[in-house]
């Protein structure tokens, strides 16, 4: 067994939803891959139906294995930043510690 960090989306949920943000809070959406950027927008707590347009970083298998164990381990600890949309709308980007596993239709 590999073990490599789970980079791609292609095996990975159809929607997200928002999670990890208190049910009275909610969740920051940037107009870039960082908190360094102004808040676009902000989705409440347990929003679903959103779809990952691309995540940041980016490391396909190929690259993947090309790195030492020095440069995987710091992509590792990394924030992933995923650009995301909501009825083919681009909302802007979160910090993907804030998405999980969602539908399309509630």
């Amino acid at each position: 067994m590999f073990n490599t960090p789970a980079f791609s989306t292609a095996d990975g949920p159809d929607a997200w939803r928002v999670v990890n943000v208190a049910a009275d809070d909610t969740l920051n959406v940037r107009f870039g891959p960082t908190t360094v950027y102004d808040v676009k927008t902000e989705l409440p707590y347990n929003q679903n139906g959103l779809q990952q347009t691309t995540c940041v970083p980016l490391v396909n298998m190929a690259e993947w294995f090309t790195m030492t164990e020095d440069q995987q381990n710091k992509l590792m600890k990394m924030p992933r930043w995923c650009l995301i949309s909501l009825n083919g709308e681009d909302l802007g980007w979160v910090n993907a510690r804030y998405l999980g596993e969602g539908s399309l239709a509630d």
